[in-house]
C-alpha cells in the first residue's frame, strides 16, 4: 500500500511530466508586442568590456538587432552569419549599426565562454535582467529586428530557420536603400535553400513537428539526417540525444551524448550532455551513475526542469521519497518561474 508521502511523490511526478510534455512556446507574430510600423524605443546596454551602445531615436541611422538568450545553441553560427552580412552591407558605403544582444541570467559568462572571434564578429550587448527583452515584448530567440533611419520598425522575425539570415540581409539592404535588395533576397534565399545548412534546418524543423505529434521514431530519423549533414552541429546532436531518451533508446542516447562531449563549450551545453547521459542511465536502472550525472547537470545549469525531474525519478527508484519530492517541487518551481518571468504580451 502506498503511504501518503509516496502518493504525493507520484502526484508531483505526474504533474511535472505533464508540464514538460507541453511543447515549448513557439514564436508567434501576433503575440509579440513590437511590430513592423512601430517606433523603436531608445535603449542603452553594455558589452562584456563595459562599452555602452545607445540607440538614440533622434539619430537618423539604420539599426539591425539580433536578440538571443543565454544558452543559445546557435550563438556562434548566428555570429558567423551576421558578420558576413555586415561585411557585405558595409561595402555599400551607407552607415548603420548592427548589434547582437544576449538576454538572461549569466549573460556575461555565456558570452565570455565563446571564442574571442565569435564575440567580436559584431558588438554583443548584455541584457541579464531581460530589460530590452521585456521592453520589446520578445517571446522567442533568436529574434531579428530591422529599424529604418526614420526609427520605424521595418521588419521582425523570430526563430533561426533557413531564411533567417537571407531575410535579415535583404531587409537591411532595403532599409539602407541599396540597389537590388528584393532581387538579391530571392537569389540569396534560393542559394540558401540549396545548401546543406538549409536542408539541415528543414530536417530539424520536421523532426520537432513530428516529435510534438508523438511520432518519435520518424522525428529521430529526421534528426539523424540533420546530423549526417553536419556532425559538428552540437545543437542537433544534443536535440537528437534528448529525443532518443524520450523514445527510451537509452544506449543510442548514451552513444550520442559521447559524440558531443568534445564539441560542447558552454556550461549549458555540458549540462545537456550530462542530462542525456543521466537520463539514459536512469532508464537503464543504473541509479547511482544516473544520480552522479544528473547532480552535475543541475549544478552546472540549475535552470533545466528536465534534469531536476530525472533526478527525482532516480531518487524515486532508490526509494528516497523525501529527495524525490524535493526535486519534483524544484522542477515545478523552475517551470512556473520561467512562465512568470516572461514579459506580458
Amino acid at each position: 500500500m502506498l503511504t501518503g508521502q509516496w502518493i504525493k511523490v507520484l502526484g508531483f511526478a505526474l504533474l511535472v511530466l505533464g508540464v514538460l510534455a507541453v511543447p515549448a512556446l513557439q514564436a508567434q507574430e501576433t503575440a509579440r508586442r513590437i511590430h513592423a510600423g512601430d517606433t523603436m524605443p531608445a535603449f542603452s546596454l553594455a558589452d562584456v568590456d563595459g562599452q555602452i551602445f545607445t540607440y538614440d531615436p533622434n539619430r537618423p541611422r539604420v539599426l539591425g538587432l539580433v536578440i538571443m538568450k543565454t544558452g543559445q545553441d546557435q550563438f556562434e553560427r548566428v555570429m558567423s552569419d551576421l558578420r558576413t552580412v555586415v561585411e557585405q552591407l558595409r561595402s555599400g558605403g551607407e552607415p548603420f549599426d548592427c548589434v547582437g544582444v544576449v538576454s538572461g541570467p549569466g549573460a556575461r559568462e555565456f558570452v565570455l565562454a565563446h571564442t574571442v572571434e565569435a564575440r567580436t564578429r559584431l558588438p554583443v550587448l548584455l541584457d541579464p535582467d531581460f530589460v530590452l527583452w521585456g521592453k520589446l515584448g520578445i517571446i522567442a530567440a533568436p529574434t531579428a529586428i530591422v529599424v529604418g533611419a526614420n526609427h520605424e520598425v521595418q521588419w521582425t522575425e523570430a526563430g533561426y530557420g533557413y531564411d533567417f539570415i537571407p531575410a535579415f540581409h535583404a531587409q537591411m539592404a532595403k532599409a539602407l536603400g541599396l540597389g537590388g535588395g528584393a532581387e538579391a533576397s530571392v537569389r540569396v534565399e534560393t542559394l540558401q535553400n540549396a545548401s546543406d545548412r538549409a536542408r539541415l534546418e528543414r530536417h530539424v524543423r520536421m523532426g520537432r513537428m513530428l516529435a510534438q505529434r508523438g511520432r518519435l521514431s520518424s522525428a529521430i530519423e529526421e534528426l539523424l539526417k540533420a546530423r549526417a549533414l553536419d556532425p559538428n552541429a552540437v545543437d542537433v546532436v544534443l536535440e537528437l540525444g534528448e529525443l532518443l531518451c524520450r523514445a527510451g533508446r537509452s544506449q543510442a542516447a548514451l552513444e550520442t551524448a559521447a559524440t558531443a562531449e568534445s564539441k560542447v563549450k558552454t556550461d549549458s551545453e555540458k549540462a545537456r550532455v550530462l542530462l542525456i547521459s543521466g537520463w539514459a542511465r536512469r532508464q537503464m536502472g543504473e541509479f547511482d551513475a544516473a544520480e552522479s550525472l544528473l547532480s552535475q547537470a543541475v549544478s552546472l545549469d540549475p535552470t533545466v526542469p528536465r534534469a531536476l525531474y530525472e533526478l527525482g525519478k532516480v531518487y524515486e527508484g532508490k526509494g528516497d521519497a523525501e529527495n524525490a519530492l524535493a526535486c519534483y517541487r524544484k522542477a515545478l518551481a523552475r517551470i512556473f518561474e520561467e512562465t512568470d518571468a516572461m514579459p506580458a504580451r
